[in-house]
């Protein structure tokens, strides 16, 4: 359910961002507007509205508050009505595709050569979404549709970023419906990291009854999150790749242990890096201005390129 919100938040910062760099600023503030409800649900989750760390190692930091769940079922209809608002103020409009349609053009052949995934891949026709080839976290239990397009151009990416939010919601939807309270972490405490926490005056913490439980009751216990938060915990000598469906493309993961509690090698295959090398081929005997459309429909993050 939250990475399916961060879809939606990420997908919504890019047609905000792209309507704002080809003059569409009623698009900009569309998008910024929407992204807001579904960052102030990432506030009444975890505490945070951005970096919130509420995925942890074998879980999530915590459960959902007791009116979490209602919340989030009465922002969706609201998020539904205002995202088209979006799709009505762009799809068609003859100065939206005129600046889009034919512009940043890339075909299969071109995206299968440069390592290309994401909406960028997916505007060429090809349904690759390693939530549907390679399902991860359940994904192959939850109903929806991999949006294509095959117009290859900027234009096809912006539509595909608006179906996709749809296909978003109809997943966050199914989660609200399988969401059993108080199963947020695994229930091996070798590798389950400190999951009872609550949000109190100096911030997100552990629950004061979880303190005094581990402080009063089990000196072990306190040894062991001490351990397990400082040192981490010990992986066998190997290496894993493994990936997942990032709205803007394959993330990848490369890890090798040497046995310790720290990894011997990381690297992250991120796919901002990977798509913005096809600026080149999508701008070749373009004019300069078409060279803004394609980047925005690509939206790369620059701190992704950087790591």
């Amino acid at each position: 359910m939250m990475m399916e919100l961060n879809r939606i938040s990420s997908h919504l910062v890019a047609l905000a961002t792209g309507g704002m760099e080809l003059g569409a600023l009623t698009a900009m503030e569309f998008g910024f507007r929407e992204r807001e409800l579904v960052l102030d649900i990432f506030e009444m989750v975890s505490g945070l509205r951005m970096n919130s760390a509420y995925i942890r190692p074998g879980g999530v930091s915590q459960d959902l508050p007791e009116d979490g769940v209602q919340m989030i079922r009465d922002t969706i209809p609201l998020l539904r009505r205002r995202l088209k608002d979006t799709a009505d103020l762009l799809v068609g409009s003859s100065i939206w595709m005129g600046r889009t349609v034919g512009v940043g053009y890339l075909d299969l052949t071109g995206c299968m050569a440069l390592g290309i995934t994401g909406p960028v891949l997916r505007a060429t026709g090809l349904p690759h979404d390693l939530r549907k080839s390679q399902p991860y976290c359940g994904y192959e239990n939850y109903e929806f549709d991999v949006c294509t397009e095959t117009t290859s151009d900027v234009y096809g990416r912006f539509l595909i970023r608006i179906n996709e939010m749809e296909q978003s919601l109809r997943i966050v939807e199914q989660c609200l419906d399988r969401i059993k309270p108080g199963l947020v972490m695994i229930a091996d405490k070798k590798i389950a990291w400190p999951s009872k926490l609550s949000i109190g005056s100096d911030g997100q913490g552990n629950s004061p009854e979880h303190i005094k439980e581990i402080m009063s009751e089990s000196m072990e216990a306190l040894i062991h999150h001490f351990k397990l938060v400082t040192e981490g915990f010990r992986v066998p000598a190997g290496q894993v790749y493994t990936a997942i469906e990032s709205p803007k493309g394959e993330l990848g993961c490369h890890i090798v242990s040497s046995g310790g509690t720290r990894p011997y090698r990381v690297h992250f295959r991120d796919p901002s890096f990977t798509n913005l090398q096809s600026v080149a081929a999508m701008c070749e005997g373009s004019m300069i201005s078409d060279v803004i459309a394609a980047v925005a429909s690509i939206d790369p993050v620059m701190g992704g390129v950087d790591r």
